[in-house]
């Protein structure tokens, strides 16, 4: 992929070829976005801009036959990379995105109204069928399967953008600045001003309203990568082995909830502590 991105970068051309051929092709797309957020951080709007116009022909064309997917993701991911060539500032950009992903929140569910139908009257089968011998839990459930659908998309969709905006940002370093998103991704930290609040909606979700109780997952999306983030970082300053970072991945996997609860409650904690700054100081003082 990084001859890709080479490729698509010798011209304007090239640019419009590599991403419109992405967006293409299903499963791709997420390249073309990614391509697309590299020639704006690279050009900025008033020249990627027009690569990005006509690479999107395809995913208007996937739009109009009924998934809207590509045509989204593109256009978040290009939204973000002018929000990160702008500010230079990558939490802003991830924060941005947990906006993006409220937005498809509530766009999604007109937009996929009759799949997301027949999703959530399969849920609600399985539920009844599972809780039938428990009407008080099943009755509390019902009212939260279409609002959680809505957010686990939206949260999915949110976190394929941020993934293709770092994307098109790790080509950017890698053609240009070598070493330059490592550096910068293990700083990522949160503003205690988003984290608090996503953190205290989170734990607060089961009281709250069914369709506020469906942002929480767009909510945390931001607070994943910030998670991993923290480790990335903390582990480079320790010089701890890559093995860790790999358990950390593996554990991801393996115990999904739990695992993503820790990076949550992780990133709101470094967005209080400043962990990693705490350990470099550590560091300097033995």
């Amino acid at each position: 992929m990084k001859a890709l991105a080479r490729w698509a970068m010798d011209s304007r051309r090239n640019a419009i070829i590599a991403a419109g051929a992405c967006l293409a092709v299903p499963l791709l797309f997420w390249i073309g976005a990614a391509i697309q957020a590299l020639v704006l951080l690279r050009q900025g709007v008033r020249d990627g801009g027009q690569v990005v116009l006509w690479s999107l022909l395809p995913a208007f064309v996937w739009a109009g036959m009924g998934d809207p997917t590509p045509l989204v993701v593109a256009l978040g991911a290009s939204a973000l990379a002018i929000v990160l060539r702008q500010t230079i500032r990558l939490e802003i950009a991830v924060v941005v995105a947990a906006g993006i992903g409220i937005g498809l929140y509530l766009l999604l569910p007109l937009a996929l109204a009759d799949i997301l139908a027949l999703v959530q009257q399969g849920i609600e089968t399985t539920l009844t069928d599972s809780y039938q011998d428990d009407p008080e839990f099943l009755a509390y459930l019902m009212p939260l399967v279409g609002p959680m659908i809505a957010g686990g998309l939206a949260a999915l969709h949110s976190l394929v953008i941020i993934l293709c905006l770092l994307l098109g940002r790790y080509w950017q370093a890698v053609l240009f600045n070598p070493g330059g998103f490592g550096r910068e991704f293990k700083q990522l930290r949160l503003p205690l001003a988003y984290s608090l609040p996503a953190v205290l909606v989170s734990l607060a979700a089961g009281q709250l309203q069914p369709e506020l109780a469906g942002v929480t997952p767009v909510l945390t999306v931001p607070l994943l990568l910030a998670g991993l983030a923290l480790f990335h970082g903390a582990l480079t300053q320790l010089r701890a082995s890559p093995t860790w970072m790999v358990l950390v991945y593996l554990a991801l996997f393996l115990f999904g909830p739990y695992m993503y609860t820790l990076l949550i409650f992780g990133a709101a904690l470094d967005s209080v502590f400043n962990i990693r700054s705490r350990l470099k100081d550590t560091a300097g003082d033995d």
